[in-house]
């Protein structure tokens, strides 16, 4: 119970915890995750509750955001080192950062070009943390990068209206639907849809010209096969 409430309280701090689970980083905030790992013993390995229960949570040391490896660090203190910020630090990962352009960086160095192709690639949306993610496969085993995005990494390249809802292609290469009929628009004239799966996806310029084209003469909801679709304007994120 402490263990949860210590994760949740890092979640609010954007901190999250990684633990390396046969081949795959596994992030014990959810539930799935934190029952494999409770199986194979991993949230039991010395010093690793207190890691997470006191550690990460130290004002003095002030973690900044991003992901933290607590069983690397739970070594290095069992070696006798003093947890000190640099410390901690040789065991984190920063956010992949997405501005309001949908820009991509990582310490403040542009993701552009293949790179950002292949994380796009990668894109997944976690509903538990509600985060977007890239996670790959590197070497011998998977790595896994949270992102802090100020608008939605998820991009829809094209839009179909069937069944009463809209079915996505997006820049993953993934397919997915939207939750109910509703079309977000914020102050920029971006519009939004509200994924099953994938969190809220920003359309691409052509799918956006082709939704718009259905706008009513009041302008507040679109008309498509007969049926109403209001438009909230709210920012989605």
């Amino acid at each position: 119970m402490k263990l949860q409430q210590s994760l949740l309280e890092l979640a609010q701090l954007k901190r999250y915890v990684f633990i390396l689970c046969g081949n795959r980083l596994l992030n014990p905030i959810l539930e799935k995750h934190q029952e494999e790992l409770e199986k194979e013993g991993l949230l039991e390995l010395p010093g690793v509750d207190e890691v997470i229960e006191k550690h990460l949570l130290r004002p003095d040391l002030n973690p900044p955001n991003g992901m933290y490896f607590p069983v690397p660090i739970a070594r290095e203190k069992k070696t006798g080192e003093e947890l000190k910020p640099e410390v901690i630090n040789r065991f984190h990962y920063d956010f992949i950062m997405v501005n309001d352009q949908q820009q991509w960086s990582l310490k403040n160095k542009p993701i552009s070009g293949r790179i950002l192709e292949f994380f796009q690639s990668h894109l997944n949306y976690e509903l538990e943390t509600g985060r977007y993610f890239v996670e790959y496969f590197s070497e011998s085993r998977w790595d896994k990068c949270y992102l802090e995005c100020d608008v939605s990494p998820m991009l829809a390249l094209s839009i179909s209206f069937e069944k009463h809802n809209f079915k996505m292609l997006l820049n993953n290469g993934k397919e997915d639907h939207t939750k109910e009929s509703v079309l977000m628009m914020d102050d920029q004239e971006r519009c939004f849809l509200k994924s099953q799966t994938h969190g809220i996806v920003l359309l691409a310029d052509a799918p956006r010209y082709e939704i718009l084209k259905h706008l009513d003469d009041s302008d507040q909801d679109l008309v498509i096969n007969g049926q109403s679709i209001p438009i909230l304007n709210a920012q989605p994120q």
